[in-house]
């Protein structure tokens, strides 16, 4: 009897050990990130008992003893749980979690400001958010750590601009997030996430480490289920016409679908053109072709929206369909009709070795653009594999006049067309410990471009083609990563010129040359990680041939070693360390046999010639952060010194400057700081920012055979202060310093440049529901040694708001200035402006969101 008890449990046990069997896999939410700590249960399907449970790492994965029909269960802190059955051939599992919507209603009452998960830091927005604030830029602004370019969109995170721009874990808007930034409800917005150490391409975890931030937008769960949409517009007057904006949005997220839509106009001196800045390069191919030909014309931009007169409008279309969990398709539209005029008077002085040459102009410039910027995007990111393809092309249709009265009158017009187009192709395979990657770029830059001074006439044509494919490689090996690349890089430059009406004695004025190139590359680099260290040396080396149309050409090597160190001492203090010595490619451009008249002034001339600048630097970081404190700290240093085996050349020819390179070696330092400090300042909503960039540089140029030797330092100071006094009271404060000089020790000669700019706002409620802002600015700026002059400006906006909508009526430049002044130091010349600025204006505008 015993025997057969002993068979029957023998039976049992090996059913029982043949029914088990190991369940692994993966976990990420929506976006594709890793959920580090959800909780794996295996449970009876019968009896609902738990049998074994476990948690993810840090990646999300996950390994389970689990018997076939028991029930998977998955959960995790403010996402949805989820539960699977365990089959017999149950292969490795990838599962994303949703987020649990009433977890997330709860963390906006409940939850402090900042919460930190990983490398992941979440922002809950409405802690930052005051009365006024309409966009995400506008909360962003206030956020400890961030800031945010108010005029582009442009974000940065400790210091550094972000690497990606996510929107509920899709990159829908790329390098052209501004727009969005600038557009999206701050009231829809949950959180922000920053992602710190990310790598956006998944198959390089494991290869590459990185120190980029990206940042992340969680949408409140209502803000999903609907098109979200904003209207805002305006009337005004002003001194000599009428005044209009108006702007919509509208954006539709759905699970695997997203779309953003704009239309933005006004004449008030906005510069929306900006927010369809590219902010993001993604190691593209980039043209070296330089605007040959530029109308000296007095800054629109100068003092933002008070110098802009403008008439703009932009259109975009931004759409992004998931086809499944790891591929997408994004397309992107954008077009801009722009139109804006200046006018200043210009004191500028030539330091030269005959005396000082003094031209005092008064300017009068318009320019008219058509912007089109369309790209399309395949991209599929999973964990073992990556494939990309994108086409863009960039068309820019720009015409500039100028008319300049006083010591050199004369009329300008510049045709000045554009036309980019790039495809970039990429395909990463993992295998095991190895990566194999193939990559492709290309671009194509057309510029037919003509300008017409008084009776001259300037034609040049410049086509630039450039290829560059490459194969590399990874391996990790414990401790270390063993990485290299291969690859071929051609391109060619063809170029036509005809200069008419310059007398020929000047020089040749009608040619046409080209210039192709072809490189054979490698890049090996080895890092290794112990403990709190990271190491990277890496050596770009490659073989080169050039060939000009007008001689025989060359062939050189180049070899480019690099060191990089980096050092966590703790979870708040980074270290880094970086030297390399750079032998710096052939430009292209600089190739061509004419002169060319780039305005009334000046000429440049090209120069054929195949040495090679150098350049050693060393440099150190530091960098601190605590987002719980509201703390981060960024400190760069660093020294350059090289050579270049040119120098650049002015001759002073009758009424022009002709400029070149003229072969002999100058040899330069300099040095570079930048230091980045923010406090947040919880019990005001508030924080306080400091940043301060330094620059130091000693060379020389020859002017007119003679050697002329020039230091030049730079620094700029910018501080300031944003806080809530008490409710409905808000004060911000900041205040820029500049200061440029140049030393010029053949003339004997400094030139010390001093400009200060206090800006001030206050928001103050008289009642529930009237507010007034107002906005002061006072500039102190040196015009000549010791001569300053003080410019003040003064705003009032009185706003009424409702549940879904706001009225405002907005009184700016209350003391009627009309005109702003201020000094620049350029190389061996100075130069006073006065440039006419809006007058006072009065608009009565509207803000409406459904």
């Amino acid at each position: 009897m015993k025997k057969y008890i002993t068979l029957c449990l023998l039976i049992l046990l090996v059913q029982s050990i043949s029914a088990q069997r190991i369940v692994e896999g993966v976990i990420t939410d929506v976006g594709g990130r890793p959920v580090s700590a959800a909780i794996i249960k295996t449970v009876d399907a019968t009896t609902k008992k738990t049998l074994h449970f476990c948690q993810t790492d840090t990646k999300g994965k996950f390994t389970i003893t689990a018997q076939e029909g028991n029930i998977l269960s998955i959960s995790a802190i403010s996402y949805k749980k989820q539960e699977l059955k365990v089959t017999m051939d149950m292969p490795a599992q990838h599962i994303t979690l949703e987020e649990d919507t009433k977890t997330l209603s709860e963390i906006t009452v409940k939850a402090k400001p900042i919460k930190i998960k990983g490398d992941t830091i979440q922002y809950l927005l409405t802690t930052y958010k005051k009365e006024g604030d309409r966009t995400l830029a506008d909360v962003l602004a206030r956020v400890p750590g961030f800031d945010v370019n108010k005029e582009n969109g442009e974000i940065q995170y400790e210091g550094k601009s972000i690497s990606n721009f996510y929107i509920e874990g899709m990159n829908l808007m790329g390098g052209k997030y501004g727009l969005a930034t600038k557009s999206l409800p701050q009231e829809d917005v949950a959180t922000v996430e920053v992602m710190k150490h990310h790598q956006p391409i998944r198959v390089l975890d494991d290869f590459t480490y990185t120190d980029d931030n990206a940042i992340n937008i969680r949408m409140k769960q209502g803000a999903k289920a609907r098109w979200m949409t904003t209207y805002s517009g305006g009337i005004g007057l002003k001194s000599h016409g009428g005044l209009w904006n108006y702007e919509t949005f509208a954006m539709r997220l759905k699970p695997s679908f997203q779309t953003i839509l704009t239309y933005k106009t006004n004449n008030i001196g906005k510069n929306i053109r900006r927010e369809t800045d590219n902010l993001l390069s993604f190691n593209e191919l980039q043209s070296p072709l330089s605007a040959m030909l530029s109308l000296p014309s007095p800054s629109p931009l100068l003092l933002k929206g008070r110098s802009l007169f403008n008439r703009t409008h932009v259109v975009s279309l931004n759409a992004l369909q998931r086809i499944d969990e790891n591929s997408q398709v994004n397309v992107q539209i954008t077009f801009v009709n722009d139109r804006n005029e200046a006018t200043s008077l210009r004191h500028s002085d030539f330091y030269t070795n005959s005396g000082i040459k003094t031209i005092e102009n008064r300017k009068q410039y318009l320019e008219k653009s058509n912007d089109l910027f369309a790209k399309i995007k395949y991209e599929n990111n999973a964990k073992n594999h990556y494939l990309k393809n994108e086409l863009s092309g960039d068309f820019s249709w720009n015409k500039q006049w100028l008319n300049e009265q006083g010591t050199q009158p004369h009329k300008m017009m510049g045709n000045l067309p554009i036309y980019t187009l790039k495809d970039n192709f990429s395909i990463m395979k993992k295998y095991g410990k190895r990566l194999i990657t193939l990559q492709s770029k290309n671009i194509m830059d057309v510029r037919p471009q003509q300008l017409y001074v008084d009776s001259l006439v300037q034609s040049i044509n410049q086509h630039y083609y450039e290829t560059n494919t490459d194969v590399s490689g990874s391996l990790r090996i414990g401790r270390f990563i063993l990485s290299g690349e291969i690859g071929v890089n051609a391109g060619e430059h063809r170029f036509t010129s005809d200069l008419v009406g310059v007398p020929d004695s000047i020089g040749l004025l009608m040619g046409k040359s080209s210039f192709a190139f072809a490189s054979f590359y490698t890049n090996p680099s080895i890092e290794y990680t112990v403990k709190d260290f990271n190491f990277t040396l890496s050596g770009d080396m490659s073989y080169n041939h050039y060939k000009y149309s007008l001689d025989n050409g060359q062939s050189k090597f180049l070899f480019s070693p690099n060191l990089q160190i980096r050092w966590k001492a703790t979870a708040t203090w980074t270290f880094s360390a970086n030297a390399s010595i750079n032998t710096m490619q052939i430009n292209a451009a600089q190739f061509y046999p004419t002169l060319v008249l780039q305005d009334y002034q000046y000429m440049n001339k090209g120069l054929a010639d195949y040495n090679l600048s150098k350049e050693k630097s060393v440099g150190i970081g530091v960098a601190y952060s605590d987002a719980l404190k509201g703390t981060s700290i960024r400190l760069r240093i660093t020294k350059s010194f090289g050579t270049s085996p040119y120098t650049s050349t002015q001759d002073f020819v009758g009424n022009y400057i002709v400029e070149s390179l003229t072969s002999g070696d100058t040899k330069y330092n300099s040095w570079n700081m930048f230091l980045m400090g923010s406090q947040g300042i919880g019990f005001l909503k508030g924080k306080l920012n400091v940043k301060a960039l330094y620059n130091a540089m000693n060379s020389y140029m020859v002017q007119n055979s003679q050697q002329m030797p020039y230091d030049t330092k730079n620094l700029k100071i910018t501080s300031n202060l944003d806080i809530g006094l008490i409710k409905g009271v808000d004060l911000a404060y900041k205040l820029t310093y500049g200061f440029h000089q140049m030393k010029m020790p053949a003339f004997g000669k400094t030139s010390n440049l001093n400009s200060w700019k206090h800006e001030g706002s206050l928001r103050i409620p008289l009642c529930k529901v009237l507010s007034l802002e107002t906005l002061t600015e006072y500039y102190h700026n040196e015009i000549a040694q010791k001569e300053f002059k003080d410019m003040f400006f003064q705003d009032f906006t009185l706003i009424f708001k409702a549940k879904h909508f706001d009225l405002s009526l907005a009184w700016n430049n209350v003391f009627n200035n009309k005109s702003y002044s201020y000094g620049i130091n350029n190389t061996l010349s100075s130069s006073f402006s006065n440039q006419d600025i809006r007058g006072r204006e009065l608009m009565l505008s509207f803000y409406y969101k459904p």
